[in-house]
């Protein structure tokens, strides 16, 4: 398909097109777990249903879809496979940032000579160092956890600037675009779970970034960026970690979904290895499947209710505040614990079947629970902050949020 000639979608049709590559997904899962890296055909299926533009500007020929419908592409992902969501899901949601940045850096991403989107990796934690020199910044160091490096186009980093300390001691940060070209890439994803992310370490050794490829971070926590005078939809106005947590958590959602369906499936034919009985005739299984289906439906009512209301609000100019970005850390945080819980528990009602690796189960198991442990879904700390301002506190001025 020329995305780059094609109308824009309607986001429902978007994630239905993301549904339909569920079960290709799933059959793909364990290639994509021993390849170490999201497979050429599921990024060609994905292409081919033009999912990548879905948060592209219109005026450079994307979807520039309703926020509402943006999570969810990620979420039916993660029904399939939760490496392959994890990375098609920033290949695609990091569109959404570059339409933060100058409008040169546009035109380069986006413009007649590209394909009409990015795939674009992109690593979060500030790192190495941006040297200030004439016209731009030269980068040098070492990023971990670039996940989708071998699938991307663009990489979006983020480092202190060389001198720019202020008078509390802390520098400015700023986020560039790095050609993936010109990333050397380390072999460093040596993992349990995840492993189809291919999240290597890069290194960059004095890379001259032009000034027009990047920005200050506080202003795209603030929405600020000089490209939002640009793109002035109401997409543009959903705060940067607002839209990026709630779409990582999405493959959490996802995955535990995937495990209730495949799990329920199961358990209709099972028959306990001692006892004979069939586990469906059961009452205590029964009585198990029905609590965790309500804790899936819970935890889902949270997550659709905070992205239909950020994106009411967005469609409405309505200014987000620094609580509200707070609590959708905390909506997100906790979504993740309660998908990681649902995953082991009805995980383990498959019975020690589910431990071989010819079974999805336990990759489910591994990958959502290896989730949990990011830094994006770290619940004690939001909600020490988060229950902080339920008391009239006022969070840490310097807390990611």
């Amino acid at each position: 398909m020329d995305s780059t000639n094609s109308a824009a979608v309607d986001g429902a049709e978007l994630v239905a097109r993301a549904r339909a590559m569920v079960p290709a997904l799933r059959e793909r899962a364990a290639a994509t777990e021993e390849a170490g890296r999201v497979l050429d055909e599921t990024i060609q299926d994905a292409k081919d249903a033009d999912l990548f533009r879905a948060a592209v500007p219109r005026r450079f020929g994307g979807h520039e879809a309703d926020y509402k419908y943006i999570p969810h592409i990620i979420r039916e992902w993660g029904r399939g496979c939760t490496s392959s969501a994890w990375v098609m899901g920033f290949l695609m949601y990091h569109n959404f940032q570059y339409g933060h940045f100058p409008e040169e850096a546009q035109q380069e991403v986006w413009g007649p000579n590209g394909t009409g989107y990015t795939m674009s990796p992109g690593q979060i934690m500030p790192c190495g160092t941006a040297e200030p020199v004439n016209g731009g910044y030269k980068l040098s160091g070492m990023w971990p956890y670039a996940s989708g490096i071998h699938n991307g186009d663009f990489m979006l980093m983020s480092a202190p600037i060389a001198g720019s300390e202020n008078t509390d001691g802390k520098p400015e940060i700023r986020r560039f675009i790095v050609p993936i070209k010109d990333v050397k890439i380390l072999d460093t994803w040596h993992v349990s779970a995840m492993r189809g992310t291919g999240s290597h370490n890069v290194e960059l050794e004095s890379l001259f970034v032009p000034e027009h490829r990047s920005v200050n971070v506080v202003e795209f926590r603030e929405s600020k960026c000089p490209g939002l005078a640009l793109n002035t939809g109401p997409l543009w106005r959903v705060p940067l970690l607002t839209y990026l947590g709630v779409g990582a958590v999405g493959v959490m959602v996802g995955g535990a979904e995937g495990v209730f369906e495949i799990v329920s499936d199961l358990l209709k034919d099972k028959v306990g290895a001692y006892s004979g009985a069939r586990l469906q005739q059961q009452m205590t299984t029964r009585l198990k499947l029905a609590e965790n289906k309500m804790k899936l439906d819970a935890m889902r009512a949270l997550f659709d209710r905070h992205i239909n209301e950020t994106s009411e609000r967005a469609s409405s100019s309505y200014r987000f505040t620094r609580e509200d970005r707070l609590e959708s850390r905390m909506i997100v945080s906790y979504v993740g614990r309660q998908s990681a819980e649902i995953v082991h528990d009805v995980g383990q009602m498959a019975g020690s079947r589910a431990k071989f690796l010819d079974s999805p189960i336990q990759r489910f198991q591994r990958d959502i629970e290896a989730l949990d442990t990011h830094a994006v879904f770290e619940l004690d700390s939001i909600g020490d902050q988060y229950g902080g301002t339920l008391m009239g506190l006022e969070g840490p001025p310097n807390a990611m949020g």
